[in-house]
């Protein structure tokens, strides 16, 4: 009788360590599933919006930043950075891009067209506990603003104002991204007859099944994990020279000669507007009896309202950086920077202790 009674009660413990297991420990695992999804989708999402930002420091900001159409799918908005960003991201991840694979697709006017495979596959919707995607409503590709030039604009007076309005291209570039996620392992609720219906706790939100795609699109903050929207803004815009300054004397063109009149030239350098009142009526005066009409500035001669410039860059085999100057029947070799001044000669010794690469660098740079 008493062996019975310990049979029985040996079986009932071990109901109850069963009922426990079920209403704990199966929970735990299958959550600690789904947080595993939720976690990476997270870091993913956060991996898109702070990544792309830092693809605008490379670019080159003495032109505009460079668009793409918005034909394809999805769309590149304005700038190329964000269109390679979103393609690299199609899948929500840049461990695999197969940017050299096109497959058949539907474009969203009924039109038949072509798109990257990884925009188009759905190998990516292969997650076990949970799927992540950018097509629903409210979420967001990854979106990065125009660049904001004003926040370059430190308000240093008309001279400045002039040349940041004439050359800045970069600024304030501001990226986001924002995706959903929808459970597919979960269920609501667990083992509801082991629960008071008054106590009755969700476990989580809806368990979705079906087309992955298409329950994207209808996901909403109640039935669906929005993760929170990323953002990361950079300031950037070196105003750096592409093209070597090396100009010959009488050039009146290219980047730096442009620069540099940007700002001798400017109506608000007060300089320049007295010297072209007197060199008018310098001009003027000296025409009645000392220049010919045919060699005036405006003609042939030295033009006062355009800079002359003259840089040749200091080559390894140059032993002092010259530039050679026609005059009448000969030339002559003068400095074309304060190389020697005869003094202390400071950018000479500057030159020879920084050696022949970038701030010193021990040997060339290379991409």
């Amino acid at each position: 009788m008493r062996s019975a009674i310990s049979r029985s009660s040996q079986r009932g413990a071990a109901s109850v360590e069963l009922a426990i297991c079920m209403l704990v420990i199966v929970p735990v695992f299958l959550y600690s599933l789904f947080l595993d999804d939720l976690l990476r989708y997270s870091l993913d999402a956060q991996e898109t919006a702070l990544s792309t930002v830092w693809d605008f420091t490379v670019q080159d900001y003495t032109k505009p930043l460079p668009t793409s159409g918005t034909t394809s799918s999805p769309a590149g908005g304005l700038s190329t950075v964000q269109k390679q960003a979103r393609l690299m991201f199609c899948d929500h991840e840049s461990g695999k891009d197969r940017y050299d694979e096109m497959v058949p697709t539907t474009n969203p006017d009924g039109t038949s067209g072509t798109n990257y495979k990884d925009c188009e596959d759905q190998d990516h919707h292969t997650a076990l506990a949970a799927h992540v995607c950018w097509i629903n409503p409210d979420a967001k590709q990854v979106t990065c603003d125009s660049p904001d030039k004003s926040v370059g604009s430190i308000g240093a007076g008309p001279l400045h104002s002039r040349y940041h309005d004439s050359f800045t291209n970069g600024g304030l570039i501001r990226c986001s991204a924002r995706a959903v996620v929808e459970n597919y392992l979960l269920p609501k609720k667990f083992l509801p007859e082991f629960s008071d219906d008054k106590e009755e706790v969700d476990l989580t939100k809806k368990k979705w099944s079906g087309n992955v795609h298409d329950n994207s699109k209808q996901g909403t903050t109640t039935d669906a994990y929005f993760i929170k929207e990323q953002r990361l803004a950079i300031l950037t815009d070196t105003w750096a020279l592409t093209t070597p300054a090396n100009i010959r004397p009488g050039t009146k063109s290219g980047e730096f000669y442009d620069r540099v009149n940007n700002i001798y030239s400017n109506p608000t350098n007060v300089g320049y507007v007295e010297m072209m009142a007197g060199a008018a009526l310098y001009f003027s005066q000296a025409a009645q009896s000392l220049i010919s009409p045919a060699y005036l500035p405006m003609a042939k001669g030295d033009d006062p309202s355009k800079p002359n410039i003259s840089i040749k860059p200091h080559l390894a085999s140059m032993q002092t950086p010259s530039e050679r100057i026609k005059q009448e029947t000969s030339t002559r070799y003068y400095f074309n920077t304060e190389w020697r001044d005869w003094d202390q000669d400071r950018n000479r010794k500057t030159y020879d202790k920084r050696g022949p690469y970038y701030m010193g660098g021990k040997q060339a740079e290379s991409y």
